[in-house]
């Protein structure tokens, strides 16, 4: 009984070696995130900087890079013509005067769409003043210097490859980095454009944070070059320095999503966060200066 306890012991030891002797994947890099931007920590505008104006419009994002953000984020959804443009919702009914779900529609149908009609920030009202829906190709025309985060919304190959159309089309492969919470989705992305940076799926997100905890991140595999992922989850503190340290160890960049509290964006800046997704750029640039 003694000998299997000592046989038990070594093997034990010797597998735990294994785990904490075994070489990490090399660092990651990509083209995307080599930028001059002064400041370690990135300012991500959510949907534009919803917090100043309709979300997902040219008119947010002009506005979001008047105030200084490093990286535009947006929603991209299909129509059913397979035009893609920026919505974060399924449906029309929330941020247009028009109802029912975008893949209903073809965009011919969609371009008089007024998506300022239901935001009023601060007493100032968006509705009428011509602010309409622009397809990814428009907006990736019109800031033609930007770098975005672009999420697949639609959990289909179709979006997933006229995603990777639209960016090489637009010579946009060094400024894009894609993200989707969909696993299907963000593989069909990749196999069609390898070389654009992509943040982890629902999936890549949870392996990586379970084996960060556990101190085995090495051992997951994932061709992303970001994780965006929210403070918490289901109880779970996402900004434990193991997932941290994790993600640095790998050259993984961490963006945390939707920061609108200053006092959450003081955390993460001094916990050591890559960028911050944000409603209020001009908040983000505060916080970063403090």
């Amino acid at each position: 009984m003694k000998r299997f306890f000592w046989i038990l012991l070594g093997t034990l030891s010797a597998a735990l070696g294994l785990v904490y002797l075994w070489p990490a994947p090399p660092p990651t890099s990509h083209a995307f995130f080599q930028t001059d931007s002064a400041s370690s920590v990135e300012i991500i505008a959510h949907g534009g900087g919803l917090g100043h104006a309709p979300p997902n419009t040219l008119f947010a994002l002009q506005r979001a890079t008047a105030m200084g953000a490093d990286m535009l984020e947006a929603d991209v959804q299909q129509t059913r013509d397979g035009v893609l443009i920026l919505r974060h919702d399924d449906t029309l009914d929330r941020t247009t005067n028009m109802t029912g779900r975008i893949v209903d529609y073809d965009w011919s149908e969609l371009q008089a769409a007024d998506a300022g009609v239901h935001t009023k920030i601060a007493r100032e009202s968006f509705a009428n003043r011509g602010i309409l829906i622009p397809t990814l190709e428009d907006a990736l025309a019109t800031f033609p210097a930007a770098r975005w985060n672009l999420e697949i919304k639609n959990d289909t190959a179709a979006a997933a490859r006229e995603m990777c159309r639209v960016i090489l089309e637009a010579k946009a492969e060094d400024r894009v980095l894609v993200a989707s919470f969909h696993d299907s989705a963000m593989s069909e992305f990749r196999r069609a454009c390898p070389s654009v940076a992509t943040s982890m799926s629902s999936r890549e997100v949870r392996d990586f944070v379970i084996a960060a905890r556990l101190g085995v991140s090495r051992f997951i595999q994932t061709p992303a070059v970001a994780i965006q992922i929210p403070m918490s989850a289901e109880n779970l503190d996402l900004t434990h320095p193991r997932i941290i340290a994790a993600a640095k160890a790998r050259g993984i960049v961490l963006h945390y999503w939707t920061i609108n509290l200053p006092e959450d964006m003081t955390y993460l800046i001094s916990a050591g966060a890559d960028g911050l997704i944000t409603d209020f750029v001009d908040l983000g640039r505060d916080a970063i200066e403090r």
